[in-house]
């Protein structure tokens, strides 16, 4: 007997009720829009298909279809319309409890073709921005089935090929090299600051997102090369949708675990007209502490919560739509000095810290339909962002005494707006701008353990103005050769500095299953608006702001990427890739090897300029099989890199960045075992591998006067390396699917209970005079129960 036919002998023993029950109807539902200017498509052919059966429909006048009684479990979706590119999205799960509602936008074709001949889009692959054919599509469903990622969408990039995984308790999402810092998050059409709760200060990374599962829409995940409407990010995009509500029926979802609670609810204010969707969470790491799972560390308690809504209103006319839509996180994270008192043997153990980041956004969408070949969209949004680092010392009678305490807020205001033309089917072009007021205030200020007096290294209050206009367009003379083009602009008030950066990439199909992607575009950022108002100390006292001028960090990157579909499911890509970094800020002072990336969070604290220079080049490997009706999925992916910086003091040598660790590979793998009555048994695994990170050891015999910033040997930046990181994680999930739909999943992060040094969370020891390495979780089990109504 097969290890397969073991699990159904164990379903049938636990569940036997579920194998020989009948399975369920439920109704499917949806929109069929051309991708350009969101007209309906009416008279398409959509057929929904099943292991042992299939059923289709045509659009209406308002191009809406509706399919009742599909039984429930996973299904195929295939759309079809003349003159258009078809769609295959395939192993959606429908769920007893709730109907399925679809919105499909469907690309014109540059061409009539031939009776009998069709082109398809995956839609499990391909990105549902046209103009991005290095993207990549992320759903909802696709994040909550793969194991141990908590529904954050920040640990599912760590699955994607060159995206490094490091970390069991962050989502830093670390892209063929680079900082974190290159990372754009964008939600509904505006940039937004770092959306996660725990966010590092200066940095997109943090604990896990604000983002929740039961608010997002298939989104696009970029990393590199990305066409002209992306822009300040010079890494990856992250480019976030909320959902709609439904507009027929009220709807509820339950989520309870160790982790904490969710609850989402959503419905019509007027059907067919109008709907919510609004999600809270609260979430704590005291349950599992309490049961002996530090998933953070012994001595670390955690809260946070969150609350996300998307209001969604149609125009009368068919022709408009507005939503408005918002977010807010709130979090709170101590570690407590070490107990008993009577053991403490080390600086680290009388350390207390609280870390405390709230942020907020909220927006307005407005999309028109100005006419037949053109589509406008604008958007408005206000944010904030707050982030509290303290760090005492606690004596033995338990008097605090501040050593370190950093309080950033930074809000902007922001607009965007976009106006899409399509003028024949072989041509279309987008025009639009972004604009943002950012504000901010920051403080940040210290303790010498030398001279024991306070140190001011920020104190601003300030504002300034980013404005970003772009221009793209896409030529699709034939259905083989693809070209995007475009050009994206920043421009900072601050200190006027500028950026002109072009966009370019050709598809090329080779045959109806591989094609060839040549990409280049030309990306900047801004400074971590703290490092331009750094204060620095003269051998005199005299206090200056020496980075005031620093450039905006521009890089080049270029992308050379093949893919070859073995199948309806199966895929091979892999994608060679260079960048080159300058303007990179990094230490002005003679010796000195300080690179600003190379930072793992907060602002600079010494003088500047923007000399600096970086590469990364490397291949990424990727083999993945979409979910289907067979229950099988998995993601196989392999990166092999370089990661390397210039620095002021030697011209001809280059250094091992921080994230340089050569290897990374990852595979995520799921299996599911489909019940007679509709009922889903299911079992994951994921493995994640980077072969360890660099780290720079400390300067001999130097005098350290802020345990936070010990001096070191600038002229060995990152030589030493810590051991390589491997974290094997595994899921066992029940689904039943009747009337009332539940979930109940066993996460188990690192199985084997293998202990990885945290590379990016060393703690000097001025008593040591050394790093304290700090090891991460063990075995950690993560028990949850969702209830859909």
């Amino acid at each position: 007997m097969n290890t397969s036919s073991y699990l159904l002998l164990i379903a049938v023993l636990i569940f036997p009720t579920a194998l020989f029950a009948q399975r369920p109807g439920q109704t499917v539902r949806g929109t069929i829009t051309d991708a350009v200017n969101q007209d309906p498509l009416i008279g398409a052919n959509i057929l929904i298909s099943w292991n042992d059966g299939s059923v289709g429909a045509i659009t209406d006048e308002n191009g809406t279809f509706l399919l009742e009684e599909i039984p429930v479990g996973r299904i195929n979706v295939s759309i079809n319309y003349l003159g258009y590119e078809g769609v295959r999205d395939d192993g959606i799960l429908l769920n007893a409890s709730r109907e399925l509602v679809l919105e499909y936008k469907l690309n014109p074709v540059s061409v009539t073709l031939d009776a009998g001949v069709e082109v398809v889009a995956y839609k499990s692959f391909e990105s549902t921005n046209e103009l991005a054919p290095l993207a990549r599509s992320i759903t909802a469903e696709e994040i909550e089935r793969q194991p141990t990622n908590a529904n954050d969408p920040g640990r599912t990039f760590m699955s994607y090929p060159g995206v490094q995984p490091s970390r069991d308790t962050r989502s830093d999402v670390v892209i063929r090299g680079n900082s974190s810092v290159g990372l754009l998050w964008r939600l509904e059409g505006i940039d937004i600051p770092n959306p996660n709760h725990f966010a590092r200060r200066g940095t997109s990374g943090g604990g896990i997102t604000i983002f929740s599962l039961s608010m997002l829409d298939r989104s696009e995940f970029l990393t590199g090369a990305f066409p002209g409407e992306y822009g300040n990010a010079f890494a990856g995009a992250f480019d976030a949708k909320f959902r709609k509500g439904s507009d027929e029926s009220r709807e509820y979802t339950f989520r309870v675990g160790l982790l904490g609670l969710d609850f989402a609810t959503e419905g019509p204010f007027k059907k067919e007209k109008s709907s919510y969707l609004l999600n809270y969470r609260y979430s704590t790491l005291g349950i599992l502490n309490n049961l002996g799972f530090n998933l953070v560390g012994e001595r670390v308690d955690n809260t946070f919560q969150d609350l996300s809504f998307n209001l969604n209103f149609k125009g009368k006319d068919g022709n408009s739509n507005l939503n408005f839509w918002g977010i807010g996180g709130l979090s709170n994270e101590t570690m407590r000095t070490s107990d008993p008192v009577e053991e403490w043997d080390s600086f680290s153990d009388q350390t207390y810290y609280e870390f405390i980041t709230n942020m907020g956004a909220m927006g307005l969408k407005y999309n028109l339909i100005t006419n037949d070949n053109a589509y406008l969209q604008v958007s408005a949004a206000a944010m904030g962002q707050q982030i509290v680092v303290q760090d005492d010392t606690v004596s033995i009678g338990g008097e605090h005494t501040l050593i370190n305490r950093e309080d950033y807020l930074n809000g902007r205001y922001s607009v965007s707006a976009f106006y899409k033309v399509r003028p024949s089917n072989a041509f279309n072009y987008q025009i639009g701008a972004f604009a943002s007021n950012l504000f901010f205030d920051l403080q940040h200020d210290s303790l010498s353990l030398v001279s024991f007096e306070e140190q001011q290294v920020l104190d601003v209050q300030d504002q300034t103005f980013l404005l970003q206009p772009y221009l793209q367009f896409q030529w699709k003379p034939n259905e083989r050769f693809i070209t995007n083009a475009g050009v994206h602009s920043m421009f900072l008030t601050l200190n006027n500095s500028w950026s002109v950066e072009p966009r370019l990439s050709f598809k090329y199909n080779l045959s109806e299953k591989d094609n060839l992607v040549l990409a280049y575009g030309l990306h900047s950022r801004m400074v971590p608006i703290g490092s331009y108002f750094t204060q620095v100390r003269d051998d005199l006292g005299n206090i200056s702001q020496p980075n005031l001028d620093l450039e905006l960090i521009k890089s080049h990157h270029l992308i050379l990427a093949y893919q070859r579909l073995l199948g309806n499911e199966l895929r091979l890509r892999t994608e060679l890739y260079y960048q080159y970094l300058f303007d990179v800020p990094m230490g002005a002072a003679p010796g000195s090897t300080y690179w600003t990336l190379n930072d793992i969070q907060g602002y600079s604290t010494v003088a500047l300029i923007s000399e600096g220079v970086g590469r990364n080049y490397g291949i990424d490997l990727l083999l993945e099989k979409a979910l289907g009706t067979d229950g099988l999925f998995f993601i196989i992916t392999g990166s092999l890199f370089n990661s390397q910086f210039k620095t002021f003091a030697d011209r001809d040598i280059w250094f091992d960045t921080r994230y340089n660790t050569n290897v990374a590979a990852s595979l995520t793998l799921g299996k599911e075992f489909p019940l007679k009555g509709g009922d889903i048994f299911s079992l994951g695994l994921k493995m994640l591998y980077n072969g360890g990170m660099p780290i720079t050891p400390l300067k001999e015999g130097a005098v350290v006067s802020n345990p936070y910033y010990p001096p070191l040997d600038e002229s060995a930046p990152f030589s030493d390396r810590i051991e390589d990181y491997f974290r094997p994680d595994a899921r066992i999930a029940y689904r039943h699917n009747k009337k009332t739909t539940w979930l109940l999943s066993l996460d188990i992060q690192n199985v084997i209970a293998r202990r990885n040094v945290d590379g990016l969370n060393r703690v000097y020891d001025p008593d040591l005079n050394a790093w304290v390495d700090r090891v991460q979780s063990s075995l950690t089990p993560i028990l949850s129960f969702q209830i859909d109504i």
